[in-house]
């Protein structure tokens, strides 16, 4: 659905540059890499260029700057990106020949967005990228910007926060979102956010699961020796500390009837519980959804603390745990609230180390509602986020605009 679809033209405003210091704008660009890394797993460089260049090679006919229904300009190549704008239009050009290319921002010239119909930008923040958004507006093309995360509200307190606080970046960024003609988002506050403060032309519609690579899987269920707790994705250290002391009692007071695995990311003190263990992320979206889908836990944890930043996020744990036949719990957030039908499609709980004891220590002890749960959570998936429903978005409120 649109929050709003009326559309107006709007030009780039000039605003008057923002001095910062050669270190800190040093420091930018060195940690600058670790964009999007706090969501899903970060892919390995060399993964990430194979599957741009074939990407570019199996989407776009013939010659360097054919005409493109879409040019798709990224800062990085990352789930997001994926999982958001690749897999709907992979599927449209499959079914109905939209072609399209992705290039990072330093590959992009003038003669590519000239070829194209419509330009999408993705989480782009730097100066160079935003000219390439106006290069687009005075050739008459089509702008959207594609934003999952809300830059404006990231704490820097990470090297990743500290990128995204340089004055110039968050400038640039406001620009995008000001002037770019759609903004597209993934999550319903940033949405209303962005709206509010920035552009009325907000779309929002959640991003897909290829459920296409699930049913090629056999999958078998684990005989029920042991309990097991799982997560997948990045450091979340903030959002994980009501978790950790509340797992640290699930252990104790359970002993060797719980297990609990991490994927991408384990907090520091549970590095050494002989109870626990540790796989690096690192693959490509598809083979993690994979190996997700057959690890059969019987628990999945989707933490996430109450502040600006994480309002804007997605419900990405909701679609994966939910595809994947993962009874969930839920942190009591705004992100999960509206897809989480309290235990029926995973479970909700305040985001205190009480209230992720008790949720933990309830789902553990109710095994007939974690199965009706994981049944239930797949039935939601596949009827909300199914890659059909998220490339007929595209169509509707993008692309057909």
């Amino acid at each position: 659905m649109a929050l709003k679809k009326k559309q107006r033209s709007r030009k780039g405003r000039k605003v008057r540059p923002v001095l910062v210091s050669t270190e800190a704008y040093k420091q930018g660009h060195i940690e600058g890499f670790q964009r999007g890394k706090e969501d899903g797993f970060v892919h390995g460089r060399s993964i990430a260029i194979k599957m741009l260049e074939g990407v570019s090679a199996n989407r776009v006919a013939k010659s360097e700057h054919s005409t493109m229904d879409v040019l798709v300009i990224t800062a990085g190549i990352i789930p997001s990106l994926e999982i958001g704008v690749i897999q709907p239009l992979s599927a449209l050009n499959h079914h109905e020949n939209i072609q399209y290319d992705v290039k990072l921002e330093h590959e992009v010239n003038k003669e590519m967005i000239a070829a194209a119909k419509t330009i999408v930008f993705v989480r782009n923040v730097e100066p160079a990228a935003y000219t390439l958004l106006e290069w687009a507006q005075e050739l008459g093309k089509r702008t959207v910007y594609v934003i999952d995360d809300n830059f404006l509200e990231i704490q820097p307190t990470t090297p990743v926060g500290l990128y995204y606080a340089d004055p110039v970046l968050r400038e640039t960024f406001i620009k995008f979102l000001k002037n770019a003609h759609i903004v597209k988002v993934d999550a319903q506050d940033l949405g209303a956010y962005i709206h509010e403060k920035f552009n009325s032309n907000v779309v929002y519609f959640p991003a897909s699961v290829d459920f296409q690579w699930l049913d090629e899987q056999e999958r078998r269920d684990r005989e029920a020796e042991q309990i097991v707790i799982g997560y997948e994705g990045g450091a979340k250290e903030e959002d994980f500390a009501p978790v950790i002391p509340a797992l640290k009692k699930i252990l104790d007071y359970y002993g060797g009837f719980v297990r609990l695995e991490f994927y991408g990311y384990i907090p520091d003190s549970l590095i050494s519980h002989p109870s626990v263990s540790y796989e690096e992320g690192g693959m490509e979206y598809k083979s993690f959804i994979q190996k997700l889908n057959v690890c059969n836990w019987d628990i999945g944890l989707a933490p996430l603390g109450d502040n600006l930043f994480n309002k804007g996020k997605t419900n990405n744990k909701m679609r994966e745990y939910g595809a994947c036949r993962i009874p969930g719990i839920y942190s009591n957030s705004p992100v999960y609230t509206p897809w989480v039908t309290h235990g029926e499609t995973g479970y909700l709980v305040p985001h205190t180390e009480e209230g992720w004891f008790e949720g933990i220590k309830e789902m553990i002890e109710n095994p007939s509602m974690r199965l009706g749960i994981r049944g239930n959570a797949e039935i939601a998936a596949r009827h909300h986020f199914s890659l059909n429903t998220c490339m007929e978005n595209w169509k509707k409120y993008i692309l057909e605009a």
